[in-house]
């Protein structure tokens, strides 16, 4: 069952970018950063290279595995495994949750949006570089997991360390890495924070050594109150309803006042919280509601923008919080003659789920992403293959999404003329 979601996933989230679709466009940094950058340095060197500020080890490992595969195949290959990755990242977080969503419904709803994001489509369309955004709201879950089996405890370390690895941020997390160390005593309870703190020496190598900060070119802004209101407007008022949820069903409500719906809702989930209807999980909603904070403002702040790419890791952590109110009461799946009376008390927990599900459609294929609109690969390796017919050429530039911002690579005419061969490995 696992591989069939998993397999379902991937398909729906190639198949949701429109133009010439996410197998034959490259995304900015994935090929002007990561991919021209392994065809010129070798893999050492690039782990170590910083880029807009920190090390990207996933981007970097994941390009590596690319250069194994044609050049001609370049696209459809960072699209599926960024789409692989993204998948298998959900069903990770439907398993770690299940302790504290017993809830198939609602593990369903905080998973989904990882492999099918409904925010920040724009960007997170996959592809590699914006992966750590993803991975941000997974290691929360990476954190309070409490498996039994040491491959899973393993498992959860290693996702510490590539998300920290990928995105200093992520640090948000070590102070509840560390309560959980120091409640949870021996190995099972130091590897999140033991991974965390590997992933942080990694970016330290960057900051130290590579002078990573150097060469960060956004203009920060350090206002917790804009951060703030920005949340509210933009991630709480976008975890249940959307926008295009809004256009999709034929805008019953004033475009600047969807947020208003979202807040409503997620008060409906409050009050039953409040009146008992549901049997609320309050550790987990007040824990995951202040890292929604703590990581919205961090990247917004630290950004200078609160970019939906900003959103999306927030929205999914707002949503456990939500989906922890309305955890059904045990005596929900009762066979008694209780049953009538317990089965309305499991309908916030779908009705949660089914606005994650609208959500995710009303996202769904949108043709003013930016992906969407970038040039056919395809077509752009042919203007290389033209190029590079000259015996003179050595190089060749090929233009990559979005087309409203100069993002293109360059690549060797060696390559381009052999654009069909396998294992052509970097430096």
């Amino acid at each position: 069952m696992a591989v069939l979601v998993l397999v379902a996933a991937v398909l729906l989230s190639l198949e949701r970018t429109q133009g010439f679709g996410s197998t034959d466009t490259i995304w900015a940094e994935d090929g002007r950063q990561f991919y021209a950058g392994t065809l010129q340095h070798n893999f050492i060197d690039l782990l170590f290279t910083p880029y807009n500020g920190y090390l990207h080890f996933i981007p970097r490992v994941l390009i590596e595995i690319v250069r194994f595969f044609p050049l001609s195949w370049a696209a459809a290959v960072i699209a599926t495994m960024g789409a692989l990755v993204a998948s298998a990242c959900a069903l990770l977080v439907y398993r770690a949750s299940s302790r504290h969503l017993p809830s198939t419904a609602l593990r369903v709803a905080v998973a989904a949006p990882v492999a099918l994001p409904y925010v920040g489509q724009l960007e997170l369309a996959n592809n590699f570089a914006c992966l750590h955004f993803l991975l941000l709201y997974v290691s929360f879950w990476m954190v309070i997991w409490n498996p039994e089996h040491r491959r899973n405890q393993f498992l959860a370390t290693f996702v510490l360390f590539c998300t920290i690895g990928s995105d200093p941020v992520d640090g948000v997390f070590l102070p509840l890495a560390l309560l959980r160390w120091w409640t949870v005593r021996g190995r099972r309870g130091a590897l999140p924070a033991l991974g965390m703190g590997a992933g942080m020496l990694f970016q330290g190598i960057g900051i130290v050594f590579r002078h990573a900060l150097d060469n960060r070119p956004m203009k920060p802004h350090y206002d917790p109150v804009w951060a703030v209101g920005q949340f509210f407007k933009t991630v709480a008022g976008q975890g249940l309803y959307t926008a295009d949820v809004n256009e999709r069903l034929g805008l019953p409500v004033n475009v600047l006042d969807t947020q208003y719906v979202a807040w409503a809702i997620a008060g409906v989930a409050l009050l039953l919280a409040l009146l008992r209807i549901t049997a609320p999980n309050w550790p987990l909603v007040f824990t995951a509601l202040v890292h929604s904070l703590l990581l919205f403002c961090g990247l917004a702040m630290q950004g200078g923008s609160a970019a939906p790419r900003y959103e999306l890791p927030a929205i999914c952590l707002f949503l456990v919080a939500v989906a922890g109110l309305v955890v059904p009461r045990r005596d929900a799946t009762t066979a008694s003659p209780r049953m009538a009376v317990a089965i309305p008390r499991v309908i916030p927990a779908f009705a949660i789920l089914g606005l994650v599900v609208l959500c995710i459609y009303g996202g769904y294929g949108r043709s003013s992403h930016w992906r969407a609109s970038g040039p056919s690969f395809s077509a752009e390796l042919a203007k290389a293959s033209q190029t590079c017919s000259s015996a003179d050429a050595h190089s060749a530039v090929i233009t990559v999404a979005p087309l409203f911002r100069p993002w293109a690579m360059t690549v060797p005419c060696d390559l381009v003329r052999h654009q069909d061969a396998f294992f052509q490995l970097s430096p």
